[in-house]
This record gives C-alpha cells, sequence and structure tokens, in this order.
C-alpha cells in the first residue's frame, strides 16, 4: 500500500525514514511500506463497557485494505472504544480497490477482495457482531481464507448466510464500498473519517475515543478524558513543544536552530515550500534563510560543502538539542553531519537540480535524455500489477495515442535487488538482482511486457500491459498471459524466447537507470530528465509533455479527458519499498 501524503512534494525519494517519522504525526497516507506508528502510552480503559446514549450519533468512517497491517492495526486499536461508546457511533468499514466491470483489485491479491466481500456481507447482516469478528480476524489476517468461518461461528455469525450474500449481493457491495472510497479520495489504507472530516490524530484508543468525543455531548465515556494520549495531542500553545505526561500536556520552547536553504532561482521545479515547512513543524526553532547558488554566499557554501545537487537544507549543531532529534532517532538517518551541523540528505529532499551545467548535461546523457531536439522524453518507471502503477500507465496511453512519435514514451519497471531477502519468491535470477515487490511473477509479467515493447513497439506494449492490468494479476501471470498475447495477435513464442534471452539484460538496464534516477515506487514519471508531481491524468501528462516541446505541435491544442488520479485523490499514492 502506498502512504501518501497531500501536501508534501511528491518524490518517491522521501520515502525515507524521515518523512516516515514526520507522517506519524501529520497522519497522511499510510502505505505498507511505512511501518512506524507512533501510537504512544494510551491511559485509556479499554475494559467493555457497552453504553447506550440518546443523543445524536457521531460517524467514523474507516477506508481500508483487508489485509494491510495498518489498517488492521487500526481497527484493534479502535474496537473497545466502541464497545465502550455502544450506540453513540454509527461506524462503516469501506475498503479500498479497483473495479474493472464485474471484476476487482486489490494490493494483496484476490483473497483480500473475498474478504471485502465477507466483511461487507458481516457488516450488512450481522452489524454488532462485525468488531468482534474482525478482532478474532486480525490475529492473522493475511490467513483470512482458512480462518474468516471459525471467526464467523466463534461470534454467531451465520456462515451460511455470508456465503449467500457473498455469492450474490456481495460484489455490488463491493463495487458500492470501492466507490465510497473514491469518492472521498482514499487511496492509502487507513484513511480515516469523523462526522465526514479527515481525522488526522493518533492512531491509540485514546486518540479515538478523544476524537469521537469531541463530537458527542452529554456521553458518560466522555467525563474526565485525560487531556493527551500522545505528544502529538499537545498542539495547543503554537511555537512550543508539546509533550504528552501522564495525560496532561506540559509545553516549553524550542531550541533555536539557523536553517540555511540553499537554492537556483533558475530552476523552475525547486520548490523548497513544502519541506521548509513540514522541518518547521518539527523542529519550531528553526529560523529559516534563503540562499541562492549565484551570490557571493551562495558561491561560498558550495565550495564549502562541496554542494552538486540543490535546493539544499543546512541546520546547525543546535539541531541535536532539539526535542525532536532527542525523542525521535530515526528521524537522524535522513541527514548527514557537516562540520558545523547537518544537511538533509539529497535522495531524502529529492534535490536533482545540478549547480554546475555542464555536471547536468552529462547526467542527461547518462539517462538518455537529449535536450533540445524538440522531442520530450517521458520515462516511467511502474510494477506490472502495483494498482498506481496500471492508474499510470491507463492515463499516459491517450498521451502516447494524441503524440505518438512525436514524444519518446519509454516504460520501465521498478526493480530491487535482494527485495525480502530475495529468493525466487520475489527475484527473477538466481542472485536476486531483480527481483519486484510483488513477487516474482509480477517481475516475469515486466520482462514480458519489455519483450512485446522491444519485438513490436509501443502500440504493442500499451495493448499487452492494459489487457494484462484487466484480465490477469500477480498471482497468476505466468499462466494467464499466454491467452491475453495470443487473443491480441502476439507470438507467444517469440515472447518466450526473448525473455529467455533477455529479460536479465533489460532488467540490468532497468535497475541501472532506476538506481541514477532515484526510482523507488510505482509510479514514477519523468518528463525529460525531470520528476513529474503533477496531476495523474490524460491531461496532466499531456500538460507537462507540451510544455517541454521548443515548438509545441498543435496536438498539444487537444483537452484529453479521462480522471485516473485528480489532485483531489493525491498523487503521492504508489507502491514502493
Amino acid at each position: 500500500m502506498s502512504l501518501v501524503w497531500k501536501t508534501f512534494k511528491r518524490h518517491y525519494l522521501w520515502k525515507t525514514l524521515f518523512f516516515v517519522v514526520l507522517l506519524l504525526f501529520v497522519g497522511s497516507f499510510f502505505t505498507d511500506n511505512y511501518a512506524f506508528l507512533r501510537t504512544g502510552k494510551s491511559v485509556l480503559n479499554t475494559e467493555k463497557n457497552v453504553a447506550e446514549f440518546n443523543g445524536d450519533k457521531v460517524k467514523l468512517d474507516f477506508y481500508v485494505m483487508s489485509q494491510c497491517p495498518y489498517g488492521v492495526q487500526v481497527e484493534n486499536a479502535v474496537a473497545p472504544v466502541l464497545k465502550k461508546m455502544g450506540n453513540a457511533v454509527d461506524f462503516t468499514l469501506n475498503f479500498i480497490g479497483r473495479t474493472n466491470g464485474d471484476e476487482f483489485q486489490s494490493l494483496h491479491g484476490q483473497e483480500e477482495v473475498n474478504e471485502d466481500i465477507r466483511q461487507l456481507c458481516i457488516q450488512k447482516d450481522f452489524n454488532d457482531k462485525l468488531v468482534d469478528y474482525l478482532l478474532c480476524l486480525n490475529k492473522d489476517a493475511r490467513n483470512s481464507a482458512s480462518r474468516w468461518e471459525q471467526c464467523a461461528k466463534d461470534n454467531g455469525i451465520d456462515v451460511d448466510k455470508v456465503k449467500n450474500c457473498f455469492d450474490n449481493e456481495g460484489k455490488q457491495l463491493l463495487k458500492d464500498s470501492f466507490k465510497a472510497s473514491d469518492d472521498i479520495g482514499a487511496t492509502g489504507s487507513p484513511t480515516i473519517y469523523v462526522n465526514d472530516k479527515p481525522y488526522q490524530s493518533g492512531r491509540d484508543a485514546l486518540s479515538f475515543q478523544r476524537a469521537l468525543c469531541q463530537n458527542l455531548k452529554n456521553h458518560p465515556e466522555c467525563e474526565d478524558l485525560p487531556e493527551c494520549g500522545t505528544d502529538a495531542d499537545c498542539t495547543a500553545e503554537e511555537g512550543k513543544i508539546g509533550v504528552c505526561q501522564e495525560g496532561s500536556c506540559a509545553y516549553k520552547d524550542p531550541v533555536v536552530v539557523d536553517f540555511v536553504v540553499l537554492n537556483d532561482e533558475k530552476c523552475k521545479n525547486c520548490d523548497t515550500t513544502q519541506i521548509v515547512d513540514v522541518t518547521k513543524s518539527y523542529f519550531p526553532g528553526a529560523k529559516v534563510k534563503n540562499v541562492d547558488v549565484s551570490s557571493d554566499e551562495g558561491k561560498a557554501l558550495v565550495e564549502k560543502y562541496g554542494v552538486k545537487l540543490v535546493p539544499a537544507y543546512f541546520l546547525d549543531k543546535n539541531l541535536d538539542q532539539t526535542y525532536f532529534w532527542q525523542n525521535e532517532p530515526r528521524i537522524r538517518t535522513a541527514f548527514e553531519e557537516t562540520e558545523d551541523g547537518y544537511k538533509l540528505k539529497d535522495d531524502v529532499t529529492g534535490a536533482s537540480w545540478f549547480v554546475d551545467e555542464d555536471a547536468r548535461k552529462e547526467f542527461y546523457e547518462t539517462i538518455g535524455v537529449t535536450l533540445g531536439d524538440n522531442k520530450p522524453q517521458i520515462d516511467f518507471f511502474v510494477m506490472s500489477y502495483c494498482p498506481y502503477g496500471n492508474q499510470a500507465e491507463t492515463a499516459i496511453e491517450p498521451v502516447y495515442q494524441l503524440l505518438k512519435d512525436k514524444a519518446e514514451f519509454k516504460p520501465h519497471y521498478v526493480i530491487y535487488s535482494n527485495y525480502q531477502g530475495g529468493g525466487p519468491q520475489f527475484c527473477l535470477d538466481k542472485d536476486s538482482k531483480y527481483c519486484s515487490m510483488h513477487g516474482v511473477q509480477e517481475m516475469n509479467q515486466d520482462m514480458r511486457e519489455a519483450c512485446v515493447k522491444e519485438l513490436s513497439g509501443m502500440d504493442a506494449w500499451f495493448k499487452f500491459a492494459l489487457e494484462m492490468n484487466t484480465k490477469c494479476n500477480y498471482q497468476n501471470a505466468d499462466t494467464c498471459w499466454e491467452g491475453v498475447a495470443k487473443d491480441l495477435g502476439y507470438d507467444a513464442e517469440a515472447i518466450k524466447s526473448c525473455f529467455d534471452e533477455k529479460a536479465e539484460e533489460y532488467a540490468a538496464e532497468d535497475l541501472e537507470l532506476g538506481n541514477k534516477l532515484g526510482v523507488r515506487g510505482s509510479p514514477t514519471v519523468f518528463i525529460d530528465g525531470e520528476q513529474y508531481s503533477g496531476p495523474r491524468t490524460p491531461e496532466g501528462y499531456k500538460q507537462a509533455l507540451c510544455s517541454a516541446f521548443e515548438d509545441r505541435p498543435e496536438e498539444c491544442d487537444t483537452v484529453l479527458e479521462g480522471q485516473t488520479a485528480t489532485q483531489t485523490t493525491n498523487n503521492a499514492a504508489g507502491c514502493g519499498a
């Protein structure tokens, strides 16, 4: 699953420990790649105590994936609160996935889809037993296929009725649920709303109860709640460091830190606003000074620190005296030490603008980009069964149909070495150099698609990739692909021969290029070597490509329809390690 955040610059390179830690507080989108959930020590008594309530209810909506560990965690965390609050809470589960006609896709595969449907059936017909069912199933959610019936029986749920619902109205329930998630822009699990407003606080029981109680009047379980459950609850005094101590907030002045932002005014895509804002949020004593590389001070900084890429961010030695630095040691991995302080690492910030013009030209040559040829190039890195990569492919295809050979369209694949320790489960080769996040069948499909492009060109590539997205999945691609290829009139034997002879060669090329560009997730898109962070729509990609022409062709005046992933649905969603 992919954590996405709504206000930060869209660089997958930011999927490092630095922003993992920062996002714990912002409460944006968590994907399966973000493993650290800051919940703090709860002071809530979570014994079951169902309360009857006659006032106005509060709505609590969870948008999750049933096998996402972070969705499971929040379900487990909120369960005792739901028991305590009784009928005062109108709790609804919805699920995140994709619909293709009567076919469904979810990040963790078909069994997740099946479990989504079962939970929707239980929510509909046995709503009062849903929470207990979840607590049982979530002990081993990944094995729901073999466990769900026993969990249902243990909690008084009629298994046959659930099966009947699954076989009949279940698909419509899931279709409606996926649509509900799409309608509010939920692309990451969990996405949480309280009374139709995004919930952005802690993921522990006390934080949930505090949020619910803010929307309830005279509920007995809302009396004498502690002021806080985690430090994240202590925000009343702006500009101060808030610390939760045994249920009460204490505030102190932040440590003052000099914060120098070195940038180049010639760079159109070097916006520092988001990084500066988020840094100041967690180091509130940071005093920002902006310096341009063309100034005398900027030149001195370039010389002093050997700066090759901007924007560059420097903080003085006082950083290590700040509360956040001392209490979240994982943050330190995002910085490199300098002679008089610290610098945010380039691969954390996504810095990509070369200070030296010759170095920039040399880099473009190494990544195969030719500037000034009036033929812009789009390089898009995907995983063949990442749903967000599939969305990007669907959005880029009409741009290809519009511009054809007036632009260069180059698909690539996100490849990891030794993913999850390597081995045949994830990797193409015996040395585990070429691995894919969703398993070896995805890795194999990546290379089959590369072969189709090599054998038959981009028209054939788009047809094959989009058909495979719809008709096959990461669990059956190795047996499913051949029928798709034959239906399209492709030579399956030629694809097999290409795969046998060139799969590792193609994988090595994509791994090398991805490493040069800092690719860590799907989709990651570059226009003439610059990372694209705009809307993931046909029109968004078209505008980005057309802006790179020296002499725009008339096709650029065509407005493309389609909303594969708009800015309202968060363009940072993706799959990545």
